[in-house]
């Protein structure tokens, strides 16, 4: 008896494996094994399409314009050497269209802004909370960032997501530190790194798990 009970385990955990190797692809597979795999890409971006990351921040978010800047700029580098698309409107014509007139830019639609920089697709991202909060009479730091990101076209039209959400929520998260160590400008420059990758992560295959070192 206890044979065929150790035969039926056996047999089952085999058609357990074979099943899960027809539903897994192969990254997915070294993932589950190895702890090595990786994430796809949740929306391919048009490579021949002129795109635009528009950063938009809540009247409470502390994000600075220069940080606004360096955060498009990473995110259009970032998503350039990945090859997810070709041309970029850069970050400097932003910040001149929104300096040249604050009131007017202020009250511009996403299409308004794609019509005004030449962009046939807008990275849209909602900044809402971009915290860097100082303790103990000025002596520790720590920051806190929430972001939505969606995709449109040039006339505002939504490409992604489709349904379902207002757009993917990105967060960056600084513990506690001494400010010594961790200075308010840092912890500004360490969220919009953390910001700038998990952004643009959305838009293209990524790898998870251990990685040996020589890659």
């Amino acid at each position: 008896m206890r044979i065929k009970a150790f035969n039926l385990k056996a047999t089952l955990l085999a058609t357990l494996i074979i099943t899960t190797a027809f539903c897994l692809g192969g990254c997915e597979l070294a993932y589950l094994f190895a702890g090595n795999g990786s994430h796809a890409a949740l929306y391919k971006l048009p490579n021949k399409n002129r795109i635009l990351v528009l950063i938009d921040t809540s009247a409470n978010s502390q994000l600075s314009i220069h940080a606004m800047a360096t955060l498009m700029t990473l995110v259009n580098q970032t998503l350039y050497k990945h090859k997810c698309a070709d041309r970029f409107v850069p970050a400097y014509r932003i910040v001149a269209l929104q300096r040249r007139n604050p009131e007017q830019y202020h009250s511009m639609g996403i299409a308004d802004i794609a019509h005004a920089v030449n962009a046939n697709d807008v990275i849209y991202v909602y900044v809402k909370r971009f915290d860097i909060t100082l303790e103990s009479a000025g002596q520790l730091t720590k920051g806190s960032a929430d972001a939505m990101v969606k995709v449109v076209d040039e006339n505002g039209k939504r490409l992604w997501p489709k349904t379902g959400s207002p757009g993917a929520s990105i967060t960056a998260r600084i513990p506690t530190s001494t400010a010594v160590s961790q200075s308010p400008q840092t912890v500004e420059a360490d969220m919009v790194a953390i910001l700038g990758r998990r952004i643009s992560r959305i838009f293209y295959r990524y790898a998870v798990g251990y990685q040996p070192k020589s890659e």
